[in-house]
């Protein structure tokens, strides 16, 4: 049985009234997850399989992609652990023309760090287990300053003038000024983690991990339009088939996403293996679909063809075409663990997809056009917990 006590200040209590196996997940980290005997033992296959930590280290697949890409990757390595630090987690930036690292940032400020975005020259970095926001300058790759955000930080995103920061702790939003302060905090349903805008900056997507559901907000006036549970039946073929749970909260959405013209919203469930996407106009759920285990993040491709999902599950990426919301293919041998995804050109002008990985250290990089794994970028033996990803254009 599992137990969940949502997310609280103090302390939390709980009486085993009966013998059985007890699953206790934190609502805000779920990597931190007790299994309890009461009465029994704990079958092997209940242990979670990062108890036995770190994982076994394995090569890339294969070597790098032939045709390098342009800008720079930008990944947050959360468990990567450092001698100068006290806290996991790095910032890695690999040159995408030669596939070589340039530079590993190990500033004590980073405290496994999460979720990254870039806006004005700086790069903004999620701090997920503490309450800061570190902002790091481009150019010379240096840690500058440490905002005061709230409880746990997840993901950052926004477009030119508006940058929100989820407060999955605080079950807020926090919308930053020109010199990433806080601004504005802005109540949001529970456990806010993953959120995309649309291109106009008008339309956002959040998921609300704790709460089991997907809200779609205003970002003029910074209010919701409507929010929907999810954790309903997939493969549904037809609205009318299509049902959503009053209360899902075991779904455990990660990621919201939003279309470039913010006439669509999809969201996957980290728990059930569903992905979901609705109608923004009319406010309503159209498609519901089984992908597979774990998927994370769930992020549009530049020419707004696919939404790529990653598995954690499987270390696949589940590929969703846009054109009727059906599933394409699933891209296997991505990595253990796959979690984010973003985009870069190549250097002949064609686009490459890179996936972070958790519980494998390299970036894989796939080529869009193909939809096949055009190679692997290989990191540090211990930079564990591939998480956000970013490509930077120079």
């Amino acid at each position: 049985e599992e137990i969940h006590s949502g997310h609280f200040t103090k302390e939390y209590r709980h009486t085993f009234a009966k013998p059985g196996v007890y699953v206790y997940i934190c609502p805000i980290h779920p990597y931190m997850k007790g299994v309890i005997g009461v009465g029994t033992k704990i079958p092997k296959e209940k242990i979670p399989s990062w108890v036995s930590w770190p994982p076994k280290v394995a090569s890339p697949p294969r070597n790098t992609p032939k045709i390098g890409g342009l800008g720079q990757i930008w990944l947050t390595a959360q468990f990567h652990e450092s001698p100068d630090k006290t806290k996991p987690g790095s910032v890695i930036i690999i040159n995408a023309q030669n596939w070589e690292i340039e530079k590993i940032i190990t500033d004590e400020g980073l405290n496994n760090p999460h979720n990254l975005w870039e806006t004005n020259g700086k790069i903004l970095v999620t701090n997920w287990f503490d309450k800061y926001l570190s902002v790091i300058d481009k150019a010379t790759k240096k840690l500058e300053k440490q905002v005061l955000i709230g409880e746990s930080p997840a993901h950052v995103h926004g477009t030119e003038g508006k940058i929100y920061v989820t407060i999955q702790g605080d079950d807020g939003l926090a919308l930053l000024d020109d010199q990433f302060e806080v601004s504005k905090k802005i109540r949001a349903p529970k456990g806010p983690h993953g959120h995309w805008m649309s291109e106009d900056g008008q339309t956002m997507a959040v998921a609300s991990t704790e709460k089991g559901k997907i809200s779609i907000w205003d970002a003029k006036s910074d209010s919701i339009i409507f929010e929907e549970f999810v954790g309903g039946e997939s493969e549904a073929e037809h609205e009318e088939d299509i049902h959503v749970d009053e209360e899902h909260t075991h779904a455990l959405p990660l990621m919201a996403g939003v279309t470039a013209d913010g006439k669509f919203a999809f969201i996957a469930g980290n728990g059930n293996g569903n992905f979901y996407v609705f109608d923004i106009g009319r406010k309503k759920l159209i498609k519901s679909l089984a992908l597979g285990p774990g998927p994370v993040q769930t992020v549009i491709s530049p020419d707004q063809k696919y939404v790529l999902i990653p598995l954690s599950g499987s270390g696949e990426v589940a590929v969703v075409s846009t054109k009727n919301w059906s599933l394409v293919k699933k891209i296997p041998a991505v990595g253990a663990g796959a979690h984010g995804v973003a985009y870069g050109k190549r250097g002949d002008g064609k686009w490459y997809a890179y996936v972070s990985n958790k519980f494998a250290t390299w970036v894989t990089v796939i080529d869009l056009e193909k939809l096949e794994v055009a190679g692997y970028v290989p990191l540090p033996a211990d930079a564990w917990g591939g998480q956000g990803i970013l490509v930077i254009d120079n």
